[in-house]
């Protein structure tokens, strides 16, 4: 089919292009829904007037409704992204891309967002979409979810649908929660996951680095131990991946331990791991939580970073989930793909 699309792409590149920026339109109102005119123009880098047509067509077709809190989709427009979301990926070249860096990152599955999150918040939501997606695919009633904490993780849980019946046993979170910012924490997005699928949860709220005596009791709390062998049977494990540098100085790690990171050439964080660019682990923090070891045991793998900022970072920690589910954008796929030489 991609080839035949690639064929009606070539005799007739006026009407597809225009197919594809009514899809964009379209596919960006239902990301940032409700949402004013203003908000789309900027998303997509179009001019006014431009979206402004576009929204009038859609209108008229009964697939946007405009209303005085702003735009969303009728139940006919979502039924309508929904059934040619596949066509359009092919149109548009991303099912190419997410081919092509499937193969370079040795992953299980690879989906990209349009844009680049670096720059764009439409992006950013489409990864969450696309994540809560691939999430609500994997799992059944049985399971234990194990999530870690941050922005990709939030955008995640704010795009998971609410459930009726139970999709999954227990939300738990991948590590102790740290950080000032408490909707960002892993507890939080624990509990926040756990109530839209009707599912049990636990809480792990600790800090990073706890001395070595504290940790040994810590771990002998008998809530504290009930969660952590909760945690060592979790089958799926959503995780976020950042910059090493960036993340040992935004969690005020020691200056000591902040310039060995450096010496070791480390460029990913992902759970309290440090990694280098050969995906080799060159620190851990001392905490409770997910053990990076273990994880080869579990049934699914979700991770979900965007922009080619961290296109690095994800490459490398490709290298320890080789059988992973990524979830990226375009700014980084491209720049992991130049990365890697593909």
């Amino acid at each position: 089919m991609e080839h035949k699309l690639q064929l009606i792409k070539k005799i007739a590149p006026d009407l597809t292009e225009e197919m594809i920026k009514r899809y964009r339109v379209l596919k960006t109102v239902r990301l940032l829904q409700p949402c004013g005119r203003r908000l789309v123009v900027l998303s997509l880098g179009m001019t006014e007037r431009t979206v402004r047509s576009e929204i009038e067509r859609l209108s008229a077709q009964a697939l946007v409704h405009i209303s005085k809190i702003g735009m969303s989709l009728t139940e006919e427009g979502m039924e309508v992204l929904e059934g040619l979301e596949t066509i359009f990926s092919a149109l548009t070249g991303l099912s190419i891309l997410e081919e092509r860096l499937t193969d370079a990152l040795g992953a299980q599955k690879v989906f990209i967002a349009q844009g680049d999150s670096d720059s764009s918040e439409r992006a950013k939501k489409e990864m969450g979409q696309l994540a809560a997606r691939v999430l609500s695919e994997n799992t059944t009633e049985d399971l234990r979810i194990a999530i870690a904490g941050g922005s990709a993780m939030a955008e995640l849980v704010q795009a998971a649908p609410e459930s009726a019946v139970p999709m999954a046993k227990m939300v738990l979170p991948a590590r102790g929660s740290i950080g000032r910012r408490l909707e960002l924490q892993a507890d939080t997005l624990a509990a926040r996951l756990a109530e839209k699928l009707q599912a049990d949860y636990r809480l792990l709220h600790l800090p990073d680095n706890l001395s070595p005596r504290v940790l040994e009791e810590m771990k002998k709390d008998p809530d504290i131990s009930e969660t952590i062998a909760e945690m060592e049977q979790a089958n799926i494990l959503l995780l976020g991946v950042g910059n090493a540098l960036e993340l040992a100085e935004k969690r005020r790690l020691d200056e000591a331990v902040r310039k060995q990171l450096e010496k070791d050439n480390a460029v990913a964080e992902a759970c309290g791991y440090y990694f280098d660019g050969a995906g080799k682990v060159v620190y851990e923090t001392r905490s409770i939580g997910i053990d990076f070891n273990d994880i080869d045991k579990m049934d699914c793998i979700i991770l979900v970073a965007g922009g080619k900022k961290k296109a690095e970072s994800l490459l490398a920690v490709s290298h320890s989930i080789p059988n992973g589910i990524f979830v990226t954008d375009e700014g980084a796929a491209l720049e992991m793909l130049r990365l890697a030489g593909k």
